[in-house]
């Protein structure tokens, strides 16, 4: 899985606020326009040090101007959510099986909450942001491993193979029913992971829905252990729903091999 792309840190915040105020128009223009008056009614080294001086208070004004804030965050946001949106390439839920897409879109909708809640935040939260792509990454990547067990399961169901050996009881044909009971056996351990697939993003909806509510509680706090706390919630989801996504994997491999007729 790939490393998602860090969101943007504070310093970076603080960047884009000092670029925009050093840029601002009318910043810039005031500026030009102090020296070119300036230079009539005395020499242009003094009318250049006047200009600076003006043009400095001018961007020190903007750089501490909170609607100017508001304005640059809300615009550094738009653009790093849209390089990240373009970067992923996300799983088609529509193309997954009934029960896999309804477990997936769930997980999905709590996610929009959360980003919507870092969004409203007084200034970016990169740690819980990195962890919620991650998370999101393996989200699909699982949904995408169950849904392999789900069309395995379909095409060859335990049941079949369960009455193919009630008609083979007592048969003697001893290597058929070896076959299919280590197929019986590989298939009930598909059903297993999948069951704990459905288990596990259920969870993980109603965990990410407490993380969203916590985010709400706390978005208006620059404190670092609340953020390094709530990404670490989000880690931990990320660590059993990997540990799920590896066995499914597993589960699907055991399975590969040709299986005997029915």
């Amino acid at each position: 899985m790939s490393t998602p792309e860090k969101p943007y840190s504070r310093d970076e915040y603080a960047g884009a606020l000092i670029a925009n105020a050093v840029a601002k128009p009318f910043n810039v223009g005031l500026a030009v326009a102090t020296i070119a008056a300036a230079t009539f009614v005395s020499n242009f080294i003094m009318a250049l040090v006047v200009g600076l001086v003006i043009y400095a208070i001018a961007a020190a004004r903007t750089f501490f101007d909170e609607d100017e804030a508001e304005a640059v965050l809300a615009r550094e946001r738009g653009e790093r959510r849209q390089a990240l949106t373009s970067a992923r390439t996300r799983l088609d839920a529509h193309k997954l099986a009934p029960d896999v897409r309804h477990h997936l879109i769930a997980a999905r909708r709590c996610e929009v909450k959360i980003r919507d809640a870092i969004e409203r935040a007084e200034l970016p939260y990169t740690e819980v942001s990195t962890e919620v792509d991650a998370l999101v990454s393996l989200m699909d990547q699982s949904a995408a491993r169950a849904q392999l067990l789900y069309e395995a399961l379909d095409e060859s169901p335990p049941s079949r193979v369960e009455a193919r050996l009630r008609e083979l009881h007592g048969s003697g044909k001893a290597e058929l029913i070896e076959a299919l009971e280590h197929q019986l056996t590989v298939q009930r351990k598909m059903q297993s992971q999948l069951g704990r697939f459905y288990d596990e993003m259920e969870r993980t909806a109603v965990e990410l829905d407490t993380i969203r509510g916590s985010l709400v509680s706390v978005s208006a706090s620059t404190d670092t252990a609340n953020q390094q706390r709530i990404a670490g919630d989000i880690r931990s989801l990320r660590d059993e729903l990997g540990a799920l996504s590896a066995g499914m994997s597993e589960a699907f491999e055991e399975a590969e091999p040709t299986a005997p007729p029915l």
